[in-house]
């Protein structure tokens, strides 16, 4: 792969290498993130990326200790990755992103892990499992729209979701709960919070701060979740026009 160079981002690099999935510092979601990582990387997150010959990045995967996985799973012994994201521009180089599960893969080798762990979805805002299957993984639970995927490397326990049906009854109104793992989310919450007060309504919004939150979130793709009355609106990134239809379908509707 001529003039592409793979980083492995530390707290001493990520200034210069970033974080992956926004380039330009100034985005409100960029400063929160690139704090999130350097508190993460004491508790021993990865950051794999691919650059091209001008440093701009083409693909990266994040991936934790199971037991620092921010997403409601147990995997303790397993490395869990987070999220694996190639930039469409780097799609004609082709396999950059089995390439960098394969070397997670290799570091949980050499690090005497069980294997490795996944979550995957069909659906927004994550990955499908298809490119972890080629990988050698193997799909071994499901729940809602995502599938937990793991390549096992030693014998142990799988990894499982948590049981977290009844963390949505305690959220009354509307409410957020999110975190900055995904940069992309601080958009959404304030986009939101502003279409909400422009109806009169308060929105409440509850900041994950450790794993242990996130492994019991209200949604099984733990860093984001909309919720009315105890009811699960979204697991993902709302957009204000997806917002202004939920407004009208769920929320003003019953406030009639």
């Amino acid at each position: 792969m001529h003039g592409i160079t793979l980083e492995k981002v530390g707290p001493a690099n990520l200034s210069d290498c970033g974080i992956g999935c926004l380039t330009n510092p100034k985005n409100k979601g960029y400063g929160p993130k690139a704090e999130w990582l350097q508190k993460r990387f004491a508790e021993g997150l990865r950051f794999l990326l691919y650059r091209d010959e001008k440093g701009k990045p083409l693909a990266f995967l994040e991936y934790v200790p199971g037991e620092y996985a921010w997403r409601p799973v147990e995997a303790r012994g397993w490395l869990f990755v987070h999220c694996v994201w190639v930039y469409p521009k780097a799609q004609k180089v082709g396999g950059l992103g089995g390439r960098l599960i394969r070397a997670c893969v290799e570091e949980a080798r050499q690090a005497g892990a069980r294997g490795v762990a996944a979550m995957a979805s069909d659906g927004a805002w994550m990955a499908g499992k298809e490119v972890f299957l080629k990988n050698a993984f193997v799909q071994v639970a499901e729940t809602d729209r995502f599938q937990l995927v793991i390549h096992r490397l030693r014998e142990g326990p799988e990894p499982r979701f948590r049981d977290i049906s009844g963390n949505l009854a305690k959220y009354k109104g509307l409410h957020i709960v999110y975190c900055a793992q995904c940069p992309m989310l601080l958009k959404s919450v304030n986009d939101l919070s502003e279409m909400a007060a422009e109806h009169d309504l308060e929105l409440k919004t509850t900041l994950l701060k450790s794993a242990r939150e996130a492994q019991n979130a209200p949604s099984y793709y733990g860093v984001f979740s909309l919720i009315w009355d105890g009811r699960l609106l979204s697991d993902h990134y709302v957009s204000k026009g997806r917002f202004r239809n939920i407004l009208r379908k769920e929320i003003l509707k019953d406030k009639e």
